[in-house]
């Protein structure tokens, strides 16, 4: 199972839900017919009735959710699906959530830290790398991270100068 999207709020009078993607494009789950909501370990199934673009944000109406209140109690669970339920992607492509978990190495192929999470920066993402108990944020654009090997779970970068110095948090 993998976490594709937050439930933000209710929203309107009739048990919709307003949610928001992470790591994934929901075009990537078109055609899906029932997704899993709550946190790893306590999932309940719902059937979707409707999935709606609302600006950035989706509006989605899972069946047995009729009011205001029922949707107010799923506000900031996960929603999850199976991950084989995934378009297919290209060969050398790859999902976001993907790359959570990867070693990042540098040119000389010293390990610089995991990636703990990824950021969506506007038109860019940032890569969360936990190095040493500190956390760094790495621009994940082809400039920087030069070699992405998802089976393997590594990242090369060759990041400028300072960057790793520059944005410990």
């Amino acid at each position: 199972m993998i976490t594709v999207a937050r439930i933000l709020r209710s929203q309107g009078k009739d048990g919709e839900l307003r949610l928001r993607f992470s790591y994934i494009a929901p075009t990537d789950c078109s055609g899906l017919k029932s997704v899993f909501i709550g946190r790893e370990g306590d999932l309940r199934e719902y059937a979707i009735e409707s999935l709606v673009p609302h600006g950035k944000d989706f509006d989605l109406k899972l069946e047995g959710v009729d009011s205001l209140s029922q949707a107010d109690c799923l506000a900031g669970l996960d929603v999850l699906i199976p991950e084989e339920t995934l378009k297919e992607r290209e060969k050398d492509e790859f999902f976001l959530f993907q790359l959570i978990g990867c070693s990042v190495i540098d040119g000389l192929g010293k390990t610089i830290g995991l990636v703990k999470d990824v950021l969506s920066a506007g038109r860019s993402d940032l890569l969360v790398v936990e190095r040493e108990e500190k956390e760094i944020l790495i621009p994940f654009h082809e400039s920087i991270c030069i070699e992405v090997d998802v089976p393997g779970k590594r990242i090369r970068v060759d990041p400028p100068a300072g960057l790793l110095d520059l944005n410990e948090i």
